[in-house]
């Protein structure tokens, strides 16, 4: 399975346009995705996804009760989401809404989520991350769960 890794920075010109990183648009190209972009009303971020994910979060509405907030929740981001059109220079034009969300100023940042990607106003990724690395460290030692044979693995247990 391949997925969005790493951190970058990039640009964002004045007409909103903003270089999407080549490995991530490698990935998308290699499995034949659209790049869809959509954001969730607690996040401070953009979410960046291809079909597959979308479709997945689709499927899991359909099996819940279609008036339920968890179900309310996935149709709102499917509302709220956009496929975007990736320029013959790897850039794509982010929604004024978008950047207003994220408050996304000339440098962003791109941060691989696995299936996913977020971008990020650099100064608000730097404080969100040390902020949850203050929950881990008061939570004390954390273990890495694996997932082996569809079981949920304790590293310790391996």
């Amino acid at each position: 399975m391949d997925l969005f890794l790493s951190t970058f920075e990039s640009k964002i010109d004045k007409k909103g346009r903003a270089s999407i990183p080549a490995r991530y648009r490698s990935l998308l190209e290699r499995n034949n995705e659209e790049l869809i972009l959509f954001t969730t009303p607690e996040t401070q971020y953009i979410q960046g996804c291809g079909n597959n994910y979308i479709n997945r979060l689709w499927q899991t509405n359909l099996e819940l009760d279609q008036v339920s907030d968890e179900a309310l929740y996935i149709q709102d981001i499917l509302s709220d989401s956009t496929h975007v059109k990736i320029d013959a220079e790897g850039r794509v034009l982010l929604s004024e809404n978008f950047i207003n969300v994220a408050d996304l100023e000339q440098t962003i940042l791109f941060a691989g989520r696995g299936e996913t990607f977020q971008i990020w106003n650099p100064n608000k990724y730097i404080s969100e991350k040390e902020e949850r690395s203050k929950r881990f460290k008061l939570a004390g030692p954390q273990t890495l769960m694996l997932k082996k044979n569809n079981e949920l693995l304790n590293e310790k247990n391996k």
